[in-house]
């Protein structure tokens, strides 16, 4: 199974970087705007740093981090 990772709006990141520290394999900070993004690797139109697509095999992963997201800005549903 295949997961939809957000993080929408994306705008509302405070830079907290609890996502990178739950799930490095998906989330990083960008160097332009210093807010998370999806790693370019699950993203399936490299120019939108919002959304990705991840194995289930990082559920638990993503998950933790979109409970943890201060702003609740990242979600998870399959794809």
């Amino acid at each position: 199974m295949t997961l939809k990772v957000t993080i929408d709006p994306r705008d509302n990141c405070i830079a907290d970087m609890v996502c990178v520290s739950l799930c490095g394999d998906v989330f990083e900070m960008a160097d332009d705007d210093g807010k998370s993004q999806i790693i370019a690797k699950w993203r399936k139109d490299p120019d939108n740093r919002a959304e990705g697509f991840v194995s289930d095999d990082l559920k638990d992963c993503v998950d933790s981090a979109a409970q943890s997201c201060p702003t609740q800005i990242i979600h998870v549903e399959p794809a």
